[in-house]
């Protein structure tokens, strides 16, 4: 028997039934993310039946999967619309946001939004090179995406006319036809918003670094983030060293007190961290890679209650990222500031009815109550960290078992009209994209600013590629930091 997998049923059918053997067009309804057949459809198109169609369908009934047998004509007439055209939708829409150069503050983000960009962030996951045939080879989608354009222009003129009496009809049309969508929608989408909430991101874990007792400096002292990011990387053998400020750490790679640093770079809500970028600047180290960890906090206390709680303690920026939970759990708890979130604990007596907020993965290691766990605001909430070491080669890089394909750069740039395009020119005509851009106020001349890129190229072939060569027309100051 020949069988297929496809999206578009008429036309490899048409192809396939040239077979002398059994034909079965076949259409999963369901991506790589399903963790089984349990409860998934697929479509049969049967054009030559014999033995093997039925082994498969009962095959697939065995495992929980329902089979949905339809002719392919019917099959690409349905796709047309409820795959195409939202793809379609999703896709547009994304791309808006790309040409706009739209980047949405996180406080803003409506339930609406939220939901939507779960969808586009899944189709934009997939492979362009399927998505493409779905859209393009579709037979019935060109004509409909015609219709769909049609209405879109006609829905822009009601908005321009400010007819707000036609919009609410065209609104009350729509619900009355998707009645049954609607009712299922205002709680399924609750439900889904509530997991999200409840739910952190999980994060992919980093590499270990691959060399013998290797010496791990982090921003301490121990039980902070970054020591938690610091122990990802580490190794059984590893050392890891405490130093008080990320510029210590740095210095403590230049001057080989240790082998690789862990730094901060940037947070999900707080944005990039200045002080980091800064150092490069001073220490001529390297970034061999970067990673991300989710942060979670949740309230110690020596007390066996909330209600006991009439202060709380931690590192500002814990407070405020916990801003809401404190508001709704403990209105009238003063809130104290400390160097880091673990520091107040650390002194040798534990004051009454206080609350300290510290890192989730952290609390098992004090002798204290867990009154609370994550109590972020954000349970998207993330720091990516930078592995920085004193040199940087390809033999090097592959010794450390991190596979890093981005590259980070600092520059300076003459001070004029164009220069950022300029700049942006040299990596757009080679196709090469940016990750991110920052600016950060020069130290070398007040009104001045660097800028912090990262490149969607490996560091090891900047050279090859004429883009330093290039860049330094633009730019006094050409860094490249390294792999990210």
């Amino acid at each position: 028997m020949l069988t297929d997998l496809t999206s578009i049923k008429a036309e490899p059918v048409k192809a396939m039934e040239k077979a002398r053997s059994g034909v079965l067009g076949m259409h999963p309804l369901f991506g790589p993310l399903a963790p089984n057949l349990k409860n998934q459809s697929i479509v049969f198109c049967p054009i030559k039946k014999n033995k093997w169609i039925n082994f498969l369908k009962n095959l697939f009934k065995k495992n929980g999967a329902r089979i949905i047998e339809i002719s392919p004509e019917m099959h690409d007439a349905q796709m047309a619309l409820l795959q195409c055209l939202i793809h379609f939708s999703n896709i547009n829409l994304a791309h808006f946001f790309y040409r706009k150069k739209f980047k949405p503050l996180p406080s803003l983000l409506t339930p609406t939004f939220r939901l939507q960009s779960l969808v586009i962030g899944r189709i934009l996951a997939q492979n362009p090179e399927l998505y493409s045939d779905i859209e393009i080879r579709n037979p019935y989608f060109r004509k409909l995406s015609r219709e769909y354009l049609k209405e879109l222009h006609s829905f822009q003129k009601i908005i321009e006319r400010r007819d707000c009496e036609e919009f609410k009809k065209r609104f009350k049309k729509a619900s009355s036809y998707l009645s049954n969508f609607v009712k299922v929608a205002e709680e399924k989408t609750t439900d889904i918003l509530s997991v999200i909430e409840s739910q952190p991101i999980k994060i992919g874990t980093p590499k270990k670094i691959n060399i013998k007792k290797a010496r791990i400096g982090f921003l301490g002292p121990k039980y902070t983030f970054s020591w938690s990011a610091a122990k990802k990387i580490a190794n059984r053998t590893s050392h890891l060293i405490p130093f008080l400020t990320i510029g210590e750490v740095f210095e403590g790679v230049n001057n080989l007190e240790t082998d690789f640093g862990v730094v901060p770079i940037q947070n999900a809500i707080a944005g990039i961290i200045s002080e980091t970028m800064y150092q490069f600047i001073d220490y001529p180290v390297f970034a061999l890679g970067s990673f991300k960890i989710p942060i979670r906090y949740c309230l110690l206390s020596k007390e066996k209650s909330i209600k006991d709680i009439k202060a709380v303690k931690s590192h500002p920026q814990a407070l405020s990222q916990s801003r809401i939970w404190l508001a709704n759990n403990l209105p009238r708890a003063s809130k104290i500031s400390t160097p880091s979130t673990v520091s107040a604990i650390s002194e040798k007596s534990i004051p009454d009815k206080t609350g300290f907020i510290v890192p989730l993965e952290a609390a098992k290691n004090f002798k204290l109550n867990v009154l609370a766990k994550n109590i972020e605001d954000r349970k998207e909430n993330f720091t990516r960290f930078l592995v920085i070491t004193r040199e940087l080669n390809r033999s090097f890089l592959k010794k450390t078992n991190f596979h890093n394909k981005n590259t980070l750069l600092l520059l300076s740039v003459y001070d004029r009209v164009g220069i950022l395009r300029d700049i942006l020119n040299v990596f757009a005509k080679r196709n090469i994209n940016l990750a991110s851009l920052h600016s950060i106020p020069s130290v070398f001349h007040p009104w001045d600013y660097l800028f912090f890129l990262e490149i969607e190229k490996f560091c090891f072939s900047l050279n090859q590629k004429g883009i330093l060569r290039d860049l330094n027309q633009y730019c006094p100051f050409v860094r490249v930091l390294g792999a990210a």
